[in-house]
């Protein structure tokens, strides 16, 4: 039977990663599933266990400011994840609901993410997929076209009730670590004759288009003062790296702007250009650099000094502009 094999695969494969001890921790278990979407195993495992350092409960990620958790999240990227992750703490402080249902009243929490903690922290007989398991589902059933999103329905069906936990996590591993999406390892699958795509696995689940990434073009000034601070300006809330701090930015045919209350002295020099590609863009940064004086007037602009600026969230976007501006960080 396919649940039966791959549980038994499982149990004697799995890897012992931090947040699958046991007794499973519902706050834990949420914590980890949202920084691997989208992220490799080997990349979360420091930042979760820096995360807990700081953050060990639900109600102390709910205290914190939230620059503290963008900080701990810098380098991470997709931010948008800690934003949520703060909010979601703020709004349930007395603990995280036990069902998917409830999960999902909580901001950031979409279908997978509540399943996830509601199965592996509640053992809640919910169906999950997440990429890994859309692979699977696609090769083992040779799923033509949307394979996310005919795999929910399978996997709700292949559900072993009373183990559900067990079983999405075991799936999940199976995508990650033996049906992975080049030169799965079909020859050593657990559930090899199950799978209707052994032969030509790699043709499953269809590749999707990839649309044209966007290019975004911006400058950046780093601005130093006499004491070595440099001026930061907070990213605003409906902007890429929202929350985020950064050099201060200008769309390429703007003028210099004006900060209230900062005065720049003598003349700019170009620094050059950084890029970076994400998800869904492209982005170009063009460096230039100088020297200024004065307080700002808004609480989005401050002067930080060097040794500081491990204390503020900071894109690897950001990181890359000092560093081209000569600010170590």
């Amino acid at each position: 039977m396919f649940s039966t094999k791959l549980l038994r695969w499982f149990r004697k494969a799995k890897r012992p990663l931090p947040w699958r001890t046991e007794p499973r921790d519902p706050y834990r278990t949420w914590i980890s599933e949202v920084m691997l979407q989208q992220t490799r195993v080997d990349v979360v495992i420091p930042y979760y266990q820096r995360f807990l350092n700081r953050f060990p409960t639900l109600q102390s990620l709910a205290r914190a400011p939230l620059d503290d958790v963008l900080a701990l999240w810098s380098g991470l990227g997709y931010y948008r994840r800690a934003r949520n992750l703060h909010k979601a703490a703020r709004a349930a402080q007395n603990g995280l609901p036990a069902t998917a249902h409830e999960l999902r009243a909580l901001p950031g929490f979409g279908p997978y993410t509540a399943a996830a903690v509601a199965s592996l922290a509640h053992n809640e007989d919910v169906a999950l997929v997440d990429g890994n398991v859309a692979r699977v589902l696609a090769r083992v059933f040779r799923l033509e076209g949307d394979a996310r999103a005919k795999s929910w329905k399978i996997a709700e069906e292949l559900l072993p009730r009373g183990h559900a936990g067990e079983f999405n996590e075991a799936l999940m591993e199976l995508g990650a670590t033996v049906c992975t999406p080049r030169a799965p390892n079909c020859t050593n699958c657990t559930i090899r004759m199950s799978c209707l795509g052994r032969d030509t696995p790699e043709r499953f689940p269809e590749p999707k288009k990839r649309p044209d990434r966007p290019l975004l073009e911006w400058k950046a000034v780093a601005l130093r003062r006499r004491d070595g601070a440099i001026l930061l300006a907070r990213r605003p809330p409906d902007s890429l790296f929202a929350g985020m701090w950064d050099l201060p930015m200008s769309d390429p045919g703007a003028r210099l702007p004006k900060w209230p209350g900062v005065r720049v002295r003598g003349r700019l020099e170009d620094r050059g250009v950084v890029a970076q590609t994400l998800t869904h863009r492209e982005v170009r940064v063009a460096i230039r650099a100088g020297h200024a004086s004065g307080a700002p007037k808004t609480d989005s602009l401050k002067w930080v000094a060097p040794n500081d600026l491990h204390q503020l969230g900071l894109s690897s976007l950001a990181r890359k502009s000092l560093r081209k501006a000569g600010i170590a960080c």
